[in-house]
This record gives C-alpha cells, structure tokens and sequence, in this order.
C-alpha cells in the first residue's frame, strides 16, 4: 500500500479553509436539551443562541428526553452528536435549515437584502465614482 505524503502548500490550504470555515459556517459553543419546551439549546461561538424546537429537528424525533440529555458537541463545534442513536448533525445546516422556519419571511428577507446591499465589488466602486462625477446617483424616474 502506498502512502501519499501532505505537503506543507496542502497542509497550509486545509488550516486556510478549516479557518474560513469557522468564520463563515455557525459553530456551537455548547448544546443542551430543554425539556420544559422540548427543544435543544444552541450558544455559538459568536456569543449568541438559538432554542430549536425538537420537531424541526428529524433525526431526533425518536429519541427520548432521557437519550436527549445526553447531546454532545464535536470538537470545534460544528457537529452535534447524540451516540446513543448514531446520529450526528451538523450545527451550521441545521441552523441554516430551521432559521426560515423559526423567523418571519420579511425579517429574513431585509437579512439577507442587508448583507447583499454590504457587498463591496470593484465594479459597485466604479460606478458609485461615475455617479458620484455626475452628482450623485441618478433619481428614479417615475412610471
């Protein structure tokens, strides 16, 4: 059996990515089960937190609040395990799969127009400095 040696270039663009990642993925800081609301508890690395009703979550529907209690979290946060089951889930899909459902369509909606509206191109550059030759950008014509 041959074994393939990891460069220095390729070990220095996994610690790139992996670092990426944890930037722009949710990574969890702890997880814990709520009885009282049947729900599981998600507090992030970025100091805040989701409560994710159990029902949103399909891989755990069969798992009593006893098993539930015992939810572990991988190192570095990005996957929730519950081994009794054999269930592993990952904490930036299942946040990014229950987010739409947990907020209303027009708050999410302005999200996402906000953060696209923050994009910073060269292209968006150069035409704010033409608009900005002319006096500004041009006013909206009325139909």
């Amino acid at each position: 059996m041959t074994r393939s040696r990891i460069t220095d270039a390729d070990f220095a663009l996994a610690v790139a990515a992996g670092e990426r990642a944890a930037r722009e993925e949710f990574r969890a800081r702890s997880v814990r089960y709520l009885p009282d609301c049947d729900a599981v508890e998600i507090l992030t690395l970025r100091d805040g937190g989701f409560v994710v009703p159990r029902r949103l979550i399909g891989a755990l529907e069969d798992a009593t609040a006893n098993e539930l209690t015992e939810l572990e979290l991988w190192p570095g946060g990005s996957v929730m395990e519950l081994r009794s089951k054999d269930v592993q889930i990952a904490v930036h899909g299942l946040l990014t799969a229950v987010l739409p459902v947990l907020l209303p369509r027009p708050v999410l909606a302005s999200m996402f127009a906000a953060q696209g509206g923050a994009a910073r191109s060269e292209a968006k550059a150069a035409t704010a400095r033409e608009n900005g030759k002319k006096g500004g950008r041009p006013r909206k014509r009325a139909a």
